[in-house]
């Protein structure tokens, strides 16, 4: 037994009881003095230590049953809560009942019922009534943006179209640990959407989105607003195929120079990407240094039956084009919650 195994079985809540747990630690200190010599520094070092633990533990079950006191008091008064929860609600339903010929409030309401709809949708693994929103929300952008939009204007309108309780964006994964730091080990998936009570699928979004301004520079030395706008146009009616097959230019970061690829090439780049994001996560937590995971502080993690992972790669052009491709499911023997 060490700390680092105990480490682990409380984070994956392998624990049952507070006996348990301490079980494990006296383990330890069993195996301190069983396996060294009495005036070895390590059998020394396990004295303090257990002294010290004897005193913080001691605390701590004070503590507890300090707070199990005060779970019952408020147990006792759930019913209460229950009724405030009900207040709250009754009160929300008058103020809509009050303002329901006010336009403002009706367009609030419905935008909030759409994102609610195209989420539920999405845990069942239908993510076209997404796809619709997504593509509602980027006509509203005015023309003059679309030689400035990027993955970031992307990833924001996206994370604003999920339910914010439900969403963790760019969730950070350790994809090899036995790699270094910017050679390959850590990796972040853009958004991974949780399911509610009765959904089926968690989800994993890969986003990527390819600029006009690198389509257009196969073109033409020259262009503007108007110019972009054109291109949007066109690339809106054209089919799969040949879109798939255009030319596209983007500055890459990681080799800091101009690369030429095409739009096929980016979509399975995503796919690829993606399908190694849900493997990673489908490992839950990472465990040791040298191991693959989630290595995120704002998702809980706990060992489960297994539940499904989906993923999709989303790939935008300009502001009229959307290119979405799913990917095989993976199964996970973990529930993951936000913090």
């Amino acid at each position: 037994m060490d700390l680092f195994t105990i480490n682990s079985k409380l984070e994956n809540n392998q624990y049952t009881s507070l006996k348990e747990f301490e079980k494990d630690i006296r383990l330890i200190f069993c195996n301190c003095y069983t396996y060294n010599d009495i005036k070895s520094k390590e059998y020394c070092s396990g004295k303090i230590l257990e002294s010290i633990f004897n005193e913080k533990w001691n605390e701590k079950i004070i503590l507890y049953d300090r707070q199990t006191r005060e779970l019952k008091r408020v147990r006792d008064t759930d019913t209460d809560d229950t009724d405030d929860t009900d207040r709250f609600w009754k009160k929300q339903c008058q103020i809509l009942e009050q303002n329901k010929n006010n336009l403002i409030y009706r367009q609030v309401i419905n935008d909030a019922l759409l994102i609610a709809s195209a989420y539920e949708s999405i845990v069942v693994g239908n993510i076209i009534p997404f796809i619709e929103i997504l593509k509602t929300f980027l006509l509203t952008r005015s023309r003059m943006s679309l030689s400035l939009a990027n993955e970031s204007m992307l990833q924001a309108i996206i994370e604003s179209l999920l339910p914010l309780k439900y969403r963790i964006p760019e969730l950070s994964l350790v994809m090899d640990g036995k790699k270094l730091k910017g050679s390959g080990r850590f990796g972040y998936s853009d958004i991974f959407v949780l399911k509610g009570i009765g959904d089926i699928y968690y989800i994993s979004l890969e986003l990527k989105y390819i600029s006009l301004v690198g389509l257009i520079k196969n073109q033409k030395a020259k262009y503007g607003a108007n110019e972009l706008e054109n291109l949007d146009k066109i690339l809106e009616k054209e089919s799969e195929e040949d879109l798939l097959k255009r030319p596209y230019t983007y500055w890459s970061k990681e080799h800091k120079r101009t690369n030429q690829t095409t739009i096929g090439e980016v979509l399975n780049s995503g796919i690829s990407q993606l399908e190694s994001y849900m493997n990673t996560i489908s490992k839950g937590r990472v465990v040791d240094y040298s191991g693959s995971g989630i290595f995120d502080e704002r998702v809980k993690i706990v060992k489960s039956n297994p539940n499904k992972l989906k993923g999709f790669v989303i790939l935008v052009i300009g502001f009229r084009r959307i290119l979405w491709k799913p990917v095989d499911e993976v199964i996970s023997n973990y529930t993951y919650n936000i913090i």
